[in-house]
């Protein structure tokens, strides 16, 4: 038997497919990838850095409280196994930007890393995967005027 929506769910619904449509003219969407594919050209060497060095600090001014937790524990965890990611950004190309709020965007980027990962103390390394493709999804939210990366998941890595 099919039941009909109620109102309040048909509403939200179309609220929500408004928002995701963001009703932006072509040159506010071009003009949100340049300003998010800057951003993550910032950003990505900084979040390199944090997990080599096991130091967040470089990354506040570009992740939410949140997603610097998950790298802090990704750190501990490497730790307490003995070895350090030390990952390098070979480059990174933004696919597809989707901005559903004045503070709410998804970006899906293809990234080329060097990932290396050595046993503490030292820099010998026990693993690496040169060149190694990823596509990975971010939700951002924009605070304080700056888009931030609240969410970071590795969607497929290319082999």
């Amino acid at each position: 038997m099919h039941r009909p929506l109620p109102a309040l769910a048909l509403l939200l619904a179309g609220a929500l497919l408004a928002g995701a449509c963001g009703g932006q003219s072509p040159e506010e969407e071009a003009a949100d990838q340049e300003e998010i594919q800057a951003f993550l050209e910032e950003y990505l060497p900084r979040m390199a850095e944090a997990y080599r060095t096991g130091d967040v600090e470089p990354i506040v001014p570009y992740t939410t409280e949140k997603e610097r937790a998950v790298i802090e524990n990704r750190v501990r965890e490497m730790a307490k196994s003995g070895q350090i990611l030390a990952p390098e950004l070979e480059s990174v190309e933004v696919e597809d930007v989707t901005v559903w709020s004045a503070v709410n965007a998804f970006v899906t980027s293809v990234e080329v890393w060097d990932v290396r990962v050595l046993a503490s103390g030292t820099e010998r390394v026990a693993r690496e995967q040169l060149n190694q493709p990823n596509r990975v999804k971010y939700q951002l939210k924009r605070e304080d005027g700056r888009w931030r990366v609240f969410g970071r998941q590795l969607e497929e890595t290319y082999e």
